[in-house]
């Protein structure tokens, strides 16, 4: 049975988050019933990871399987045509039978905007946690991020999980000239509501709310934080999943 890879962006402000549910707008959902009315098959998506109600994704990826090949471009085009303009397919691949969007993804990488001033025009992109905030601070406690940690202390509890470790390549933070400041969190894997735990966390030293040590203890310790606020998801953005060649290669 063929397995294909689907590379996709969306924005996510008027959707429930990824994940189908009855009666109500997903990313999930919509790309599912658009494959099921052009290859005309009961298609099951697979994706890399769930994105929250209102987060965005410049690239995410899913694969579903079909019982007759498909021309690729052929099916992005006719997709394409169906779905609405805040979902885009980049692309369609096959990959092994053995491939699994969410198990074989290297890396996952994440960013969060927040604004230094208010913007009527980015305001659905993009987060203003107010003025007088203490970057250097923010700086410090984002350096800590990197390594192999447990960030029980910056998720909720899901069921089941085996573990709560997690290895962080990149954590950084820049800003451009459009008063738009980029916090980038690169890692092998993600918590639920990980990155906007982090990034509330972040504004909340910034804020003057809490100190450099409040944060290196909740993260030392691992151990989940009583009343902290999740960053508003519409700051959020999937940037990247990665997979190696090897998973890739049909070979």
């Amino acid at each position: 049975m063929p397995r294909y890879l689907i590379e996709l962006a969306y924005d996510g402000t008027q959707y429930r988050g990824w994940q189908k549910q009855p009666d109500t707008r997903t990313v999930q959902g919509e790309v599912e019933q658009a494959l099921q009315t052009v290859i005309q098959e009961d298609i099951r998506l697979y994706g890399s990871g769930r994105t929250d109600a209102g987060v965005h994704a410049l690239h995410q990826c899913a694969h579903f399987d079909t019982f007759i090949p498909v021309e690729e471009d052929w099916l992005v085009n006719r997709l394409g045509r169906i779905l609405d303009d805040d979902l885009y397919i980049h692309a369609i691949r096959e990959v092994p039978e053995h491939f699994h969007a969410r198990f074989d993804a290297g890396w996952r990488e994440y960013r969060y905007q927040l604004l230094l001033r208010p913007d009527p025009f980015k305001r659905l992109y993009a987060w203003y946690p107010g003025d007088g905030m203490a970057w250097e601070a923010m700086g410090e406690c984002l350096h800590m991020l990197q390594g192999e940690m447990d960030f029980a202390g910056f998720s909720r509890k899901t069921p089941d999980l085996p573990h709560t470790r997690c290895t962080v390549f990149k954590a950084e933070m820049t800003s451009g000239s459009d008063s738009v400041v980029v916090i980038r969190l690169q890692a092998n894997r993600f918590l639920r509501s990980m990155v906007r735990s982090l990034v509330g966390g972040l504004v909340t030293v910034g804020i003057g709310k809490k100190n450099i040590d409040w944060f290196r203890i909740h993260l030392k310790e691992g151990r989940e934080i009583d009343n902290i606020a999740l960053a508003p998801a519409r700051g959020l953005f999937l940037q990247k999943v990665f997979y190696p060649d090897s998973v890739l290669d049909l070979t």
